[in-house]
Parts: structure tokens; C-alpha cells; sequence
């Protein structure tokens, strides 16, 4: 269940100062009344629901968990950790001791202050049992200093800034963790943050209630006090047309989540309407390579050579942007040269993929408008989330596929999971969706179905090269790296990468000041203010 932050995010996660703005939904003139300011509570929706309060145990968050969870450090536009919950943030020369500073005087929502200990406790729980607990591999040792506590690490880590300024590190009570199981923190923890769950309906709503003694010293925010709500209400609200009208009559101010589609059914014009890349992210097909029709590498290269990225981007309304690498635009040592070497050998080239397949022995035998070869049609299973994005670029493809005779069977699955499926290996093509700023974690779990990697025999190796990846010093030398990857990512046809989506969120009066920055961080703190 991989999300950007969404992902991704992101993964989570939100990246890039609204980059491609419209403002206002262009529709009529019968909005609610103008916001008083004496709203004590409001209600924001998003399209698929939480997977639980506890993010060390996720392996993907929604944007709204960014209100239960205060992260450890914030990091300003060029990358570099600055305070949130630590005061102040010491790195040696070599990049081995990292030194957080733990303030006096914040408060959990239960009223047991914030002490280094927990600090402690939480980094040593999100190395036990988190998903992504290998992204603090390097830290060998947690120790603790009156108000400082100090990270040493083994080697050289690229990705340990965003790591500790993600969604996946929460801090929580040392006490509560030494006394309560994981199975109950999963909907019942409450980690340091503007906000605690104070009702969760399956899949319906979150209720969060405020924490009045929260502060943070995120210098990225002008409000490091409590919010200016006592209560928001999340929704989960999957249908477009539902979500739509919810903002037309004010039952939600606000929305994550809102196809263009969508936005052309808004009528009130007091909205505010943005479209953009929230965190750089990687929307691709994941083959089985170990099981059916995809176990050939030539048939799998022929199905990426139909594949037309500028197809998918209009049947998305331009709401998605091309990709020919897994890291894209936005992430650190994306390679160019890998993203040019794609363009350049594997772009959409239907005529040559028709010409594979027919050298493969594959043609319309009985002229039904499929191939076949040994009285086998070439069908494939496609499985992807059921989200308008993904519906949109599977009918795509299945479009795509027909006009070469190939037959592209969808299957959806709500609340992502189709990555169980993919698991299982019960697929032929795997539509999957990664999003993260750096790649380092990109590399690690670009692979739903583990087994892909041990049909080439390159397990041991690609993992041995994501680890320079990370562990490399020099830029250049990193970067080189990362191409290495790609190639074996793409050389094999274990994925090929399609196109980068883009988010389009809705706000009203009462939900404006939501910052969304650089780091993949969504701010809330100065919202409605």
C-alpha cells in the first residue's frame, strides 16, 4: 500500500510551492456565505481513508495525518534540517553525529510533556517494527544528553534528512509505547501534534480534537501555537460527484483530492483551486516477470513500446506529466542521461512493437481483433487502484493495446489493494504509484512483487548498488548510481515508467493558509488564520 503523500504520498508528503496555479472553479455566483470567524470546527475530505493513526507502522499516509504528528525537524527550501519539534540541530563535518536539541515545556495532547526519552524510544521503535525501518539503518547508536539527543551513525546516510522530517517518524509517549501493544497504537496512538483522534468510523471519518498545549518551532510556519480549530472532521469520500457537491453546499471547506473533472462541477466561486505536483512522484507498471504470458522479456519490452505517455496525459485532462525515469524531475541525482537513453531507445514506437510481436509469432488467426499464438489470445490482467487517474490510464492503455491486438483486462482495487494482489503475483501488469523527494527510498521499494528481482538472479546486486546510493558522499558519484538502477530496472522490463501525476486541491475561506513546502511537508498551522 504505497501512497504519495499521497505518497504521497508520498509517501508521502507534498513537494513544490504550488506550481501550476488556477484560481477560483470558474463556475456560478451561489456560494455560502462569507466565513464569520467564529468557526469553531470544519471539515476537509479526502478520497481514500487512513490505514490508521500510528504512521511507524504504515507503509503510506494521507495529507490530513500531517495533523496528528509534529516531525522531528522541518527542512527549509534547499534540503537542510531545521527545528520543529528539536529546538536546534548540530551535524559533525562528516555527517556521522547528528545532535537534536529537545525543548522544555511541550505537551502530548494527554498532558505528559515531550522529554528526550520518548525522543529515544520512538527513533529505537521506528527501527524495530516501521516498514521503512532500514531508512535509519545507519544509525548505530541513540544516546541521550540532558536536553540533546544524539544520533551516531555507522556511515554516511543521503536520505537521513528527509527520513527524519517525514510522516513515517512520529514522536509518542515512551511510557505509552512500554505498555501498550502495536495492534492497539495502530488507531490508538497519539503521537506529539496539533491534533489526536478522537473518533474514527471505518470508512467514513476521522474526528480530531485539538491539542491545546501543542507549540512548534518550525520556522516555516508564522502560527507555532495551537490551531486555530478545536475539532476537524476528515472524510473519506471517494465518489467525485459527492465530494463536489459537499464543497458547493459547505458541508466540506476543504479537499485533497479533486479530479479536474470534478472542479467543473463546483458552482460556488469563492474556492480557491490548485493544481500541481505536491511531491515528485513515479506512476509505473510493475511486470510479473515469474509468472504467464509477461515471463517473456520480449513480449514485456513490445508492451512498453505501445505504451504512449502523451495518450495517457490527454486522457487524464493534463493533469499528468510524461515520465521516462523512475526518478523524476524534483528528486535529487535524478540521472538525465538514463531519462534521455529511455527517449531515446524505449519511447512509444507502435510500429516497431507491432513488428516484435509479429516476430514473436503472435497474430489475428481467427480475425477476431486479437492475437493469438498456439490457440492462445494474448490477454493480459491489468490491477490498479480504483482512483480516476489510474481508472483513466488503464482504459488508456486497454485502448492502446486493442488497436495492436493485444487484450487488456482491468481490474480495480479500493484502498490500494491491488498491491496485495501484486504480492501474490496474481497479475500480468501492476499500475503502482511511488512518491518521495529523495531516491534512495524510491529504489528500495520499487518492487511490489519481491520475487521480480530473483528471476534475473539480481537481488543482491541491485540492493548492493541502491546502497552507494545512499552511502555515497559525492553527488556526481551518486547520481551514477542511480542510473545504475534504472538500467536494471529497465533493461530487464521489470517496470517501465509512465508519467508523474499531478493533485488538485480545493480550499474555501476557511481553509486557506495551508502551506505546502519543499520538503514534502504539509503545514497546517497557519490555516484559517
Amino acid at each position: 500500500m504505497k501512497k504519495t503523500l499521497a505518497i504521497l504520498l508520498a509517501l508521502a508528503l507534498c513537494l513544490g510551492l504550488l506550481a501550476g496555479c488556477s484560481g477560483g472553479s470558474g463556475g456560478g455566483s451561489d456560494a455560502p456565505a462569507a466565513d464569520d470567524g467564529e468557526r469553531t470546527s470544519i471539515t476537509l475530505a479526502e478520497s481514500s481513508q487512513w490505514w490508521g493513526a500510528d504512521c511507524v507502522l504504515l507503509d503510506g499516509t494521507s495529507f490530513g495525518q500531517c495533523l496528528i504528528q509534529e516531525p522531528l525537524v522541518a527542512l527549509d527550501d534547499d534540503g537542510n534540517m531545521v527545528p520543529a519539534i528539536a529546538e536546534a540541530i548540530n551535524v559533525s563535518e562528516d555527517g556521522l553525529t547528528i545532535t537534536l536539541t529537545i525543548p522544555k515545556g511541550m505537551y502530548f495532547a494527554s498532558g505528559e510533556e515531550l522529554l528526550p526519552e520518548d525522543v529515544k524510544a520512538s527513533l529505537d521503535r521506528f527501527k524495530a517494527v516501521a516498514p521503512f525501518a532500514d531508512n535509519l539503518a545507519a544509525v548505530e547508536s541513540i544516546d541521550i544528553d540532558g536536553q540533546d539527543v544524539i544520533l551516531k551513525l555507522s556511515e554516511f546516510s543521503s536520505d537521513i534528512s528527509c527520513t527524519l522530517s517525514g510522516t513515517f517518524i512520529t514522536v509518542q509517549d515512551k511510557d505509552v509505547l512500554d505498555s501498550t501493544s502495536d495492534d492497539d497504537l495502530l488507531w490508538g496512538a497519539r503521537p506529539y501534534g496539533p491534533y489526536y483522534i478522537s473518533e474514527y468510523v471505518e470508512g467514513s471519518h476521522v474526528v480530531l480534537t485539538r491539542n491545546d498545549k501543542y507549540w512548534t518551532n518550525n520556522p516555516n510556519v508564522k502560527n507555532k501555537g495551537p490551531l486555530k480549530y478545536e475539532q476537524i472532521t476528515v472524510r473519506f469520500i471517494p465518489e467525485e460527484f459527492t465530494m463536489a457537491n459537499a464543497l458547493n453546499i459547505d458541508d466540506i471547506q476543504g479537499t485533497y483530492s479533486l479530479s479536474l473533472d470534478g472542479v467543473a462541477q463546483l458552482t460556488r466561486s469563492d474556492v480557491d483551486v490548485e493544481t500541481f505536483v505536491n511531491i515528485p512522484n513515479i506512476n509505473y507498471i510493475e511486470f510479473n516477470c515469474h509468472d504467464g504470458l509477461m515471463t517473456d522479456r520480449e513480449l514485456r519490452e513490445a508492451i512498453v513500446l505501445l505504451c504512449d505517455r502523451d495518450r495517457i496525459k490527454e486522457d487524464n485532462s493534463d493533469r499528468v506529466i510524461p515520465a521516462y525515469s523512475f526518478v523524476t524531475e524534483g528528486i535529487p541525482n535524478k540521472s538525465d542521461e538514463f531519462e534521455s537513453y529511455f527517449m531515446n531507445n524505449y519511447n512509444t514506437n507502435v510500429p516497431a512493437a507491432k513488428q516484435k510481436l509479429e516476430d514473436l509469432g503472435w497474430a489475428d488467426s481467427d480475425g477476431d481483433g486479437y492475437l493469438d499464438k498456439d490457440g492462445q489470445t494474448l490477454e493480459l490482467l491489468i490491477v490498479a487502484n480504483d482512483d480516476v487517474i489510474e481508472n483513466n490510464t488503464c482504459q488508456s492503455l486497454q485502448i492502446q493495446f486493442k488497436e495492436a491486438g493485444v487484450k487488456l483486462n482491468i481490474e480495480t482495487y479500493a484502498d490500494y489493494g491491488h498491491y496485495d494482489v501484486i504480492a501474490e503475483g496474481n497479475y500480468d501488469l501492476g499500475l503502482e504509484h511511488f512518491g518521495w523527494q529523495e531516491p534512495v527510498l524510491l529504489l528500495q521499494y520499487a518492487l511490489s512483487d519481491e520475487t521480480n528481482f530473483d528471476v534475473f538472479g539480481i537481488t543482491d546486486e541491485y540492493f548492493e548498488n541502491v546502497s552507494k546510493v545512499q552511502h555515497t558522499v559525492d553527488y556526481d558519484e551518486r547520481t551514477q548510481y542511480v542510473d545504475i538502477a534504472e538500467h536494471y530496472l529497465a533493461d530487464n522490463w521489470i517496470t517501465c515508467p509512465l508519467y508523474t501525476d499531478m493533485t488538485t486541491m480545493v480550499f474555501t475561506p476557511a481553509t486557506e493558509g495551508i502551506i505546502f513546502q519543499a520538503s514534502g511537508m504539509v503545514y497546517h498551522n497557519d490555516m484559517g488564520f
